[in-house]
């Protein structure tokens, strides 16, 4: 009896461990698919400085870097709402929220400073952002946009800030 549980027990041992092995390259492997599902921006991006005021509002933007559009058409829409186009937009509802008290800009300025790809095809974008008011405190500082790829398109799906540490 004592050699028949001995053997369970072996058994027990090498199944949980070729599992676990198994397991983590199953899931490195569709880390690594996830990831692939979409091209990582180039470093072109990096450190230019974007600026609007709400009379661009009707202006298209056509930025050769699908990415740079969305953060784009976030900032047009932050400026002015009342825009037509906006409504159409794949954007966070609170940028499109009408309020006296919400300190909305009209001018905008920002520049990439990092990229940082996610897993399930979702990209953080590292700003630092200048703007003429407060609105939620989303577009003074450290800024990050969450844009996540729809049907081969980029939008801006949350934006969030991080404090300053200096």
């Amino acid at each position: 009896m004592k050699k028949f549980f001995i053997f369970c027990l072996s058994l027990l041992l090498i199944n949980a461990c070729s599992d676990e092995q198994n397991s983590e390259s199953a899931s490195e492997e569709i880390q690594t698919k996830e990831i692939q599902m979409f091209n990582i921006p180039s470093a072109e991006i990096l450190n230019q400085t974007f600026s609007f005021t709400n009379t661009d509002s009707e202006t298209i933007f056509t930025h050769n870097n699908p990415i740079i559009n969305a953060i784009n058409n976030a900032v047009k829409c932050t400026l002015s709402p009342h825009t037509p186009s906006c409504a159409s937009l794949n954007i966070p509802k609170f940028i499109l929220m009408e309020d006296e008290s919400l300190q909305r800009p009209s001018k905008i300025a920002y520049k990439v400073t990092k990229i940082k790809p996610l897993a399930g095809g979702i990209l953080h974008i590292y700003t630092q952002s200048q703007c003429n008011n407060n609105w939620f405190g989303l577009c003074q500082g450290n800024i990050i946009y969450v844009l996540q790829n729809k049907n081969d398109s980029w939008y801006v799906s949350d934006i969030f800030a991080l404090e300053n540490t200096k």
